[in-house]
């Protein structure tokens, strides 16, 4: 398992946090995710064999979701 920890801007709400969860348990090999939107932080685990960083992030922006670090 490898845990990312990202910095999301366009995060405003409870809601915004939902839709992060649903987005990413919706991508294969997310083992499990959490965000904040007060602080912006998003934090995935993933099975590296079936997920890679690169669809996270792509997964997030398509979402509507600027990823900056």
């Amino acid at each position: 398992m490898k845990q990312l920890d990202l910095k999301v801007t366009g995060m405003d709400c409870a809601s915004c946090e939902r839709r992060i969860q649903t987005t990413l348990s919706h991508l294969g090999g997310v083992v499990r995710s959490s965000a904040d939107h007060t602080s912006g932080d998003v934090t995935v685990v993933i099975d590296p064999a079936r997920a890679s960083e690169d669809a996270v992030r792509d997964a997030l922006e398509q979402a509507g979701y600027k990823v900056v670090a």
